[in-house]
């Protein structure tokens, strides 16, 4: 996983594990110790440290990190059911001003990122690419699947490979299907664009004897040239591919982290497009919201991989939740009507497949990309 998103998430989770001190911990009078001032409560009302003995021997530390643990500011236990019951109210006051409450909303989403990278990374069962296939869901749904992949006359062999390691969530043999597929498709292309000369042989009739004739040399057009150094470039990620896919997989996981983030701005843009007449909202508002739907989105993950463990596929019924949660938070948040609200969700679906599409596309290049430079 990434280190450094890593760190930031757990850096965001440590604001929610401090907490308003009521009572100064030093007598009232006595100099801040980073301005001087007189302290007069909790705080500092010059420069806001907070008035505390800051020499503390090992058991206080310990008795601290314990008390602020346990605690977790109050912020949280108002703001998680608030995101999951009145998320268009949670967003609204949000944008009203009303935050002393609410644990921020960009810092929820990273957490929540975190923890949802962290529950799918151990969720996923983990093949060591030796061994066939395992198929650990014996379900009537996975069988028929299967079935519709070997009978399905369209699908070459290594598509039909490819498809039944999705199924089986191997991923291991997945990688090694999509390398065998670029390597292939490289080599074919390259023996497309190899230079056309050589011995050409030719008995004639006349005389009955070989006449070698050397074909005139093949000068290459510059978008030759550059489909040629493509092809050159996508064969040597694929080979690598093929050899290692486990370091694939390990390189898209952590792409997938920061590419994440980017659908933050994307899905404020497209909400932007939506509300472009209603001015009274801005792309900052739409940032706010696109925050809090896609922490929920998140959770509801997270919560459906969790309980795939324990009830299997049946657990993904669960995702009706989405769309259903998405319309109260929209109608809540920007007070629209039924069928305002219904007409924007479709518009907004249409977007989202098309700009996620995108987004996609770009973490398949990215880790592809990467598999060259190890």
């Amino acid at each position: 996983m990434a280190k450094e998103f890593d760190l930031f998430g757990l850096a965001a989770a440590g604001g929610w594990l401090r907490w308003r001190h009521k009572h100064a911990d030093i007598p009232p009078g006595t100099p801040c110790a980073n301005c001087e001032t007189p302290l007069q409560g909790a705080y500092c009302h010059s420069c806001g440290q907070l008035a505390e003995d800051f020499h503390k021997n090992i058991w206080r530390l310990f008795t601290e990190v314990l008390e602020s643990f346990f605690h977790w500011d109050g912020r949280l236990f108002r703001t998680m059911p608030a995101l999951v019951y009145k998320p268009g109210e949670l967003t609204r006051n949000f944008m009203n001003g009303k935050r002393a409450y609410q644990v921020p909303p960009f810092r929820l989403f990273l957490v929540v990122l975190v923890v949802t990278f962290l529950v799918g990374h151990y969720a996923t069962p983990k093949f060591d690419g030796a061994t066939p296939p395992v198929v650990t869901d014996q379900s009537e749904g996975v069988a028929q699947a299967r079935r519709e992949i070997l009978d399905d006359p369209s699908m070459t062999a290594d598509e039909k490979k490819a498809a039944l390691a999705i199924v089986d969530r191997d991923w291991a043999s997945f990688g090694r299907a999509v390398g065998d597929t670029a390597r292939k498709a490289g080599e074919a292309a390259e023996r497309r664009d190899r230079p056309r000369s050589g011995v050409v042989l030719d008995e004639g009739p006349n005389d009955g004897k070989e006449r070698a004739e050397i074909a005139p040399g093949w000068n290459m057009s510059l978008d030759e040239k550059a489909d040629s150094r493509l092809n050159a470039w996508f064969k040597e990620r694929a080979l690598a591919i093929n050899e290692d896919p486990e370091r694939f997989f390990l390189i898209l996981e952590t792409w997938a982290h920061r590419v994440a983030v980017l659908a933050l701005p994307v899905s404020a843009l497209i909400l932007s497009l939506l509300f472009v007449f209603q001015r009274r909202f801005f792309v900052y508002d739409h940032l706010i919201f696109s925050m809090h739907s896609l922490s929920f989105q998140l959770l509801l993950l997270t919560t459906i991989m969790l309980l795939q463990l324990l009830i299997g596929p049946a657990a993904w019924w669960l995702v009706v939740l989405a769309p259903t949660h998405l319309f109260l938070h929209m109608r809540g948040a920007y007070g629209t009507s039924w069928w305002g609200t219904l007409l924007r969700m479709f518009i907004l679906f249409l977007l989202t497949v098309f700009a996620f599409s995108l987004l996609a596309l770009l973490w398949l290049y990215l880790g592809f990309a990467e598999m060259g430079t190890g």
